[in-house]
């Protein structure tokens, strides 16, 4: 699933590492542990996308979903903890905003048997398909779960995250990357 290759970081003062060598496939449970400033922060980092090897290369997936919980967090919103995650799925966001756009346009229509109006059954018939695979019916019922799971109370999630404390904004990200289910978290 993940393959790094011959990395390595160069800093000026030196390799902060080189030539990493790994894989992880699905399923895969990996620890990584070292001293302090040995990298490990830059290995997560490069494995996440957010920052590129100096030398070596990392094959993932295009299909494969990281997700990353960074040490230093910088969550600062005014949207509640429910909203923040409910929102952070791009593909559900989307269906869903369109499955609502074509049920309006229905709605407004009354050419019943028009190519136009069959067109757009057609396609809210292929959202509705797309939604209920990536099981957004239940998107709801998952993000409660995990964010009881994380010990939020029901009516905490729907204060803003600007007022909770660095701990719990952390709390809030672990929610938002467990609920979304990455290949590699």
């Amino acid at each position: 699933m993940l393959n790094l290759e011959q990395v390595g970081v160069f800093l000026p003062q030196g390799y902060l590492f080189q030539n990493v060598s790994l894989q992880i496939n699905k399923g895969d449970k990996v620890g990584l542990v070292g001293k302090n400033g040995a990298g490990k922060s830059t290995l997560l980092k490069l494995i996440y996308g957010q920052d590129r090897p100096t030398e070596g290369r990392i094959h993932k997936p295009k299909d494969c979903t990281v997700g990353f919980l960074s040490q230093d967090i910088k969550l600062d919103t005014d949207q509640s903890v429910f909203n923040y995650i409910f929102l952070s799925n791009e593909s559900l966001t989307f269906l869903r905003e369109r499955i609502e756009a074509i049920n309006l346009a229905l709605t407004e229509r009354d050419d019943y048997e028009s190519d136009f109006y069959l067109t757009l059954l057609d396609e809210l018939n292929d959202m509705n398909h797309r939604f209920q695979v990536l099981d957004g019916y239940h998107w709801e019922e998952k993000i409660n779960s995990v964010l009881s799971g994380l010990g939020f109370n029901p009516q905490e999630v729907l204060n803003p995250i600007n007022t909770f404390s660095g701990g719990w904004k952390m709390r809030a990200e672990l929610a938002r990357i467990l609920v979304n289910n990455p290949d590699i978290i």
